[in-house]
């Protein structure tokens, strides 16, 4: 939570706090996870994680938008699960909207 917190707050350029952290904190937080999903998706190739404080590896990054969100993806777009997509028939959502149905009841 407090990292999240702090984050927004630097954004929204309020005061911050000892805590608080910028950009380039979170991206160096969370590009470690999100370079380590692509190498599991890429059969465990090796992945730099980028400095993006430097331009030049900041533009080399500037169309990468792989990510699990068709909409943003095009392309690009990775698979929700690194055991690849599977093909879910309609009725299990049904089945599990009706089952939720009944629980707010």
């Amino acid at each position: 939570f407090y990292t999240m917190h702090y984050f927004l707050e630097k954004i929204l350029d309020r005061p911050a706090g000892e805590a608080a952290i910028d950009v380039y904190q979170a991206l160096d937080m969370s590009l470690p996870g999100i370079l380590a999903y692509r190498s599991i998706c890429e059969g465990n190739t090796p992945q730099t994680v980028p400095d993006l404080r430097d331009p030049a590896q900041r533009d080399a990054y500037r169309h990468d938008n792989w990510c699990t969100n068709p909409a943003v993806a095009g392309e690009q777009l990775a698979p929700f699960s690194s055991f690849g997509s599977p093909d879910i028939p309609d009725e299990v959502y049904e089945q599990v909207r009706q089952q939720w149905l009944e629980q707010q009841r």
